[in-house]
């Protein structure tokens, strides 16, 4: 599952505001409101991107109750670090 506190967390540890991670992520402001506030969760390509955005790990962004999602996301962060190497 996406760890609210964990994204909440992240974001203000990198002087953030919620308009400007918004903004950075091309989604309205009341996306990342409901995010954080635990209404909505986003999608694991939205996650994908918060990571990237966050500069965190993936899976630093979920917690430990959904097996399935973290085995995807362990997974796409893979790839990420695979594509990284790439074309460093």
């Amino acid at each position: 599952m996406f760890d609210r506190h964990a994204f909440t967390a992240r974001r203000v540890t990198l002087g953030l505001s919620v308009e400007e991670l918004a903004d950075e992520m091309m989604v309205a402001r009341s996306t990342v409101y409901r995010w954080e506030s635990g209404e909505t969760s986003p999608s694991l390509r939205m996650l994908v991107q918060a990571s990237r955005h966050l500069c965190t790990p993936l899976l630093s962004l979920l917690t430990d109750d959904d097996t399935e999602q973290r085995r995807k996301a362990t997974a796409v962060d893979a790839l990420i670090r695979e594509g990284h190497s790439t074309t460093h």
